[in-house]
């Protein structure tokens, strides 16, 4: 089988899309994934053909200031980070992602084209090239859903008539944001001769299938009534050492182990990473902090209690963990609570504070202002450490989260597309207690 990828590769998004990617190579279908050159090592590391984006973005990478076109970071509210987000990023990539996927797709078929929902050009070109496609999710469902509060909100739900009204109203909001992009949605369909749209989120709903890739008991949305070709499949992770051998601190120190995992992306996150620092400082626990590509690791004060790495697999080390202080990026509350973990959500920016919302609402964890100081943030530490409600909560989150693998269940669903045109074919292959609907 010959599967066409797209792939917005940075910071979490990546893990799970790869983590489909490796296993179609391994069960030996052809798989090319068109993504930015950030990428390449990622890619290529799974098997699959990597080949870069030459017009969209190209020098695109989340994780340098310097090559960040979002900047959402650099706006004061959240309303302008979402309509930056918007703006910079699900609306600027249409016109050219559909002309690069449409040129990848004339000169080189596909039987299958899967990607990010994010790069909705890519379901434009596959729509006009008569081939079937797949959306992957790799944050909450992002559409507004009746009876769900709408993504980017940051709310838990609420019951009753007010909690309607309410949702109703920021769906209807929400809508109206996504309308914003849909000049440039029809600028792109009328490139490849298809028919304007009257609604953006329709090009992502007339796609053979949605795969949101968690459990449906950590999404709000899947509570909602959701269109029949979405799909919870469950979490996705790229390989990992099983055992965690390269502990810094001696066989002997059994003090509690605490996660601080802030992202790979850079959102000028060097003054939250200090004071979080010096929160746990003189705590009886042992603190790791994974800096990766975004924190300057020789500008912080490490406390005598913590220890630094560029990165670890967190797969490989949260078994040893107690709790994972967090921004709550979408992989990073997965990973923790697959291995039953509870979070403390520092949320930043972007979905983080509705990923924030959901481990709350599931009794996995707690959170506080990214603006906190040292003396609540340790509070909040000391508190979440001491709390076995959180710890009953992380390992009931483990249970769902375990049920299935998600690159597995949505390579099998993949795998029946190119014989149906329609979702009913890869829906019959979903576990019954994944479909979210």
């Amino acid at each position: 089988m010959q599967v066409f990828q797209t792939l917005l590769a940075f910071s979490g998004n990546a893990q799970p899309q790869l983590a489909v990617t490796r296993q179609l190579v391994e069960r030996g279908h052809d798989v090319q994934v068109l993504a930015h050159r950030a990428a390449r090592g990622r890619i290529e590391a799974t098997g699959a053909q990597f080949v870069a984006f030459e017009t969209a973005q190209p020098s695109l990478d989340l994780t340098r200031r310097d090559a960040d076109t979002l900047r959402d970071w650099e706006t004061r509210t959240r309303l302008g980070a979402g309509m930056r987000l918007l703006r910079n990023g699900l609306f600027s990539f249409v016109v050219e992602v559909n002309r690069e996927c449409s040129k990848r797709l004339s000169t080189r078929p596909a039987d299958v084209v899967l990607f990010d929902w994010m790069l909705t050009g890519a379901a434009v070109a596959a729509e006009a090239a008569g081939v079937p496609a797949a959306a992957l999710v790799h944050c909450p469902y992002p559409l507004p859903v009746r009876g769900a509060p709408p993504l980017f909100t940051g709310f838990r739900p609420l019951g009753g008539r007010l909690g309607r009204a309410r949702d109703g109203l920021l769906g209807t909001v929400g809508r109206r944001f996504l309308a914003a992009g849909l000049p440039i949605l029809n600028r792109a369909r009328a490139d490849s001769a298809l028919a304007p749209l009257d609604r953006w989120e329709d090009q992502l709903l007339s796609t053979d299938a949605i795969y949101v890739m968690t459990a449906p008991e950590l999404d709000f949305s899947s509570r909602g009534e959701l269109p029949p070709n979405v799909h919870y499949v469950g979490p996705a992770f790229e390989p990992y050492d099983a055992v965690w051998r390269s502990s810094p601190w001696p066989e002997a120190n059994d003090d509690p182990l605490v996660i601080i995992s802030l992202s790979t992306s850079y959102m000028n996150q060097q003054a939250l990473a200090q004071r979080i620092l010096d929160a746990v400082n003189g705590l009886p626990i042992r603190a790791l902090l994974t800096t990766g590509p975004a924190l300057d690791a020789s500008r912080l004060r490490l406390p005598a209690n913590t220890r630094s790495t560029p990165f670890i697999a967190h797969r490989t080390v949260l078994p040893h963990a107690a709790l994972v202080i967090t921004h709550a990026g979408w992989q990073t509350i997965n990973a923790a609570l697959a291995d039953g973990v509870p979070l403390l959500c520092v949320a930043d920016g972007r979905d983080q504070p509705d990923n924030a919302a959901r481990v709350v609402e599931c009794g996995a964890g707690a959170r506080i202002g990214k603006r906190a100081s040292s003396r609540r943030l340790r509070g909040a530490i000391t508190a979440a450490l001491g709390d076995p409600e959180l710890q009953r909560g992380a390992a009931r989150l483990a249970v769902a989260l375990g049920r299935s693998d998600g690159a597995t269940v949505v390579a099998d669903a993949v795998e029946d597309l190119p014989q149906s045109p329609t979702v009913g074919a890869a829906a019959a292959r979903l576990p019954p207690n994944e479909v979210g609907a």
